[in-house]
């Protein structure tokens, strides 16, 4: 009964120096956004791009400021197809390298591609539990409702606050650009749509909104003005679309 009464005292206490060091990590990868200051994040997807990228950091410089995976490369190295990967499958990869992650003070934001689906909160525990500090979420390939985006990321926002993250950082993805049928909408229009969308994602908890046009496609320097004007410079693109 001692050694039960210890063993639960002492899970509490890593337990919470866990929390505190999630914490802290969590409002470091908000602080590091700041609008007129882009952040570039290098995706890895396990170990050796993970080093690979760290080996980019010295005592004289550390441009790498924060980690972040890609679903579609972790995939791919599993050799099966991006919406194929399932939530199991991402949480193990996304473990495969947090150790690692944390060994060196980096926060980590993961791609939990849409949330899977009515799995949402659970993935955004689980991936928390492994060593998540933020993360990118959103539909591909598709336009869902605002409203029900805006529910998601709440619930989002809320499941992260359950695991003592306050601060949790959410990229919420929005493909308003990237569809190619069932949107009969020229650029400009698009434009607005996006900010519109994007102001209500930001309003429900985002901390930035990722946007893209598709494979090979890009934006001209004229539109990013115009979604980083619009959304006080909370915007994230895929660097080399530009």
């Amino acid at each position: 009964m001692v050694w039960a009464i210890l063993s639960e005292k002492t899970r509490r206490t890593q337990n919470q120096f866990a929390t505190i060091g999630s914490k802290r990590l969590a409002q470091t990868l908000k602080s590091v956004h700041i609008p007129s200051q882009p952040l570039i994040f290098a995706n890895v997807w396990d170990l050796a791009s993970l080093n690979m990228v760290l080996s980019l950091n010295s005592e004289a410089s550390k441009p790498v400021k924060a980690i972040a995976t890609a679903s579609w490369a972790f995939a791919a190295s599993l050799g099966v197809e991006d919406e194929e990967l399932t939530l199991e499958q991402n949480l193990a990869s996304i473990r495969n390298i947090t150790a690692t992650v944390a060994s060196v003070g980096l926060p980590l934001s993961v791609d939990l591609q849409d949330g899977y689906g009515s799995c949402l909160r659970e993935a955004v525990t689980q991936a928390i539990q492994a060593g998540a500090h933020g993360l990118g979420q959103g539909v591909e390939h598709s336009l869902c409702p605002s409203s029900e985006q805006i529910r998601r990321l709440q619930l989002a926002v809320k499941a992260a606050a359950d695991e003592g993250l306050l601060d949790f950082f959410i990229n919420a993805r929005c493909d308003v650009f990237a569809l190619k049928e069932g949107l009969n909408l020229h650029n400009e229009a698009r434009l607005q749509e996006a900010i519109r969308r994007g102001k209500a994602y930001l309003d429900a908890g985002a901390t930035t909104v990722f946007f893209w046009r598709g494979y090979g496609a890009g934006f001209t320097e004229a539109d990013v003005q115009t979604l980083v004007g619009g959304l006080d410079g909370q915007v994230a693109i895929r660097l080399g679309q530009t």
